[in-house]
């Protein structure tokens, strides 16, 4: 029996808000006219003009949402893109990979990291069964086991789990949270080993690949990061993000290949966002939000690039469900309604979509529905933010060009509080929708 999915439906679908668009999905969108600074196309120039035995290692930074991941994507065809008159650099072999499918981000530390990385270089190279090449060395296979001796019996392994064994270990690190700790203290008393060995298998396979001129090398594209939850410890010590990325961004930085890594916005405006730049080599500049107004103008206007962007996402959704946009909405101020109460934020946008949809039997949307959908979002931001951030979410009713420094400022570009945009410099304004809120009013 065949089932029929109706239009609506397909809408929904097409409307998955946690789902990364690549360039070749008929969805995407390019917004680089409305962001005013993408990413991809100056990692791809740099990454191609790069000395292959000085690795280039970058931080994608942005507001969670915001397209990050599918900025990922991006990079990642541009670079496997074959050689062109216009592009006459021959195409990367790109080892691609989420954190998030793999471990657990709600309790992730580097030792974590480290076997994930080992794991999917190896299963990855494998793979791509790159002729010449040999995915495990003689030097990886001692370290190895050199590892197993120190896990003992914390962690069994036997016949095809041994295949890729550091993919097994990543498994283990996810499934079983009680012995995370011992794990980790394992994996610590090697790290220098691992990071060797898989230094060894990308050096060899960086050497294979360019031999016969067929590739340009390998890079590696660690996408998730971005997620790991902003918690501090205890009294005194770093957050996460820091602990993370400063105090173990010098391993991050050692791997014998071009690498991104993506990084959450609040580690640039950390107090010690500025290693950062030592260490990595390079100022960072966060992926800016889309911008749907001018930044002295008191309103959204509808024709502004980045409104005409956030309109075509619509679009493009609704032409894969079938749809035309104009029986999706009673009027076009529904939809445009929906696109200014996400301040420019892609991902916001297909929640609100998603939850439109969910308040009708039938289309169309309207406003009232509309409305609904970001009064939902609206209540969960009442819940979630503390009683002390409030007067300061005050200061930026209107756009700021200067954000403080400490915990709270960083939370808030976290938890999408404040946004940040770019005009030729960054300014910050709070999130629309909490603009809107009652309780922000009342401490004006």
């Amino acid at each position: 029996m065949t089932t029929t999915v109706l239009p609506i439906s397909k809408l929904f679908q097409a409307c998955e808000p946690n789902e990364s668009i690549s360039p070749v999905d008929p969805r995407y969108v390019d917004f680089d006219k409305a962001r005013g600074d993408s990413p991809a196309p100056s990692h791809a120039r740099s990454l191609r003009r790069a000395d292959p035995a000085k690795p280039e290692i970058k931080l994608l930074a942005g507001h969670r949402g915001i397209g990050k991941s599918s900025e990922l994507l991006r990079l990642k065809k541009l670079l496997e893109d074959p050689a062109t008159p216009e592009n006459p650099y021959a195409p990367f072999k790109v080892i691609f990979f989420d954190v998030n499918d793999s471990l657990d981000v709600n309790d992730l530390d580097f030792p974590d990291l480290l076997v994930l990385i080992a794991g999917e270089v190896q299963r990855q190279l494998k793979e791509a069964g790159i002729p010449g090449f040999t995915e495990t060395t003689a030097y990886f296979q001692r370290v190895w086991d050199d590892l197993v001796k120190t896990l003992g019996s914390n962690v069994e392994l036997k016949g095809a789990d041994v295949e890729v064994p550091f993919g097994k270990l990543a498994v283990e690190f996810k499934n079983r949270p009680t012995a995370r700790n011992l794990l980790r203290e394992a994996v610590e008393k090697n790290n220098t080993s691992i990071l060797a060995a898989v230094n060894d298998l990308l050096v060899q396979a960086n050497v294979v690949l360019r031999k016969d001129g067929h590739f340009s090398g390998l890079v590696l594209l660690v996408d998730g990061l971005d997620k790991i939850p902003l918690r501090s410890l205890e009294e005194g010590k770093s957050n996460t993000h820091v602990r993370l990325f400063c105090s173990r961004g010098e391993q991050l930085a050692s791997l014998k290949a071009h690498t991104v890594y993506t990084v959450p916005i609040s580690l640039i405006y950390s107090p010690r966002g500025a290693e950062l730049a030592q260490t990595f080599g390079a100022h960072q500049i966060p992926m800016p939000m889309i911008c749907l107004r001018g930044k002295n103008k008191s309103e959204p206007i509808p024709t502004t690039p980045g409104m005409e962007k956030m309109w075509e996402m619509l679009e493009r959704r609704c032409t894969v469900a079938g749809l035309n946009i104009k029986d999706v909405f009673d009027r076009p101020e529904t939809g445009h309604y929906l696109c200014q109460m996400t301040g420019g934020h892609p991902r916001h946008l297909m929640m609100f979509m998603q939850a439109a949809i969910n308040n009708v039997d039938k289309l169309p949307i309207r406003q009232a529905d509309a409305q609904k959908a970001v009064n939902n979002y609206a209540n969960s931001l009442l819940r979630e933010i503390p009683d002390d951030f409030w007067p300061l979410l005050r200061h930026f009713e209107a756009p700021q060009t200067y954000i403080p420094k400490d915990e709270k400022h960083q939370q808030m570009l976290f938890y999408l509080h404040v946004f940040e945009y770019m005009n030729g410099e960054p300014w910050y304004e709070v999130n629309p929708v909490i603009r809107d809120l009652h309780k922000f009013k009342q401490h004006g």
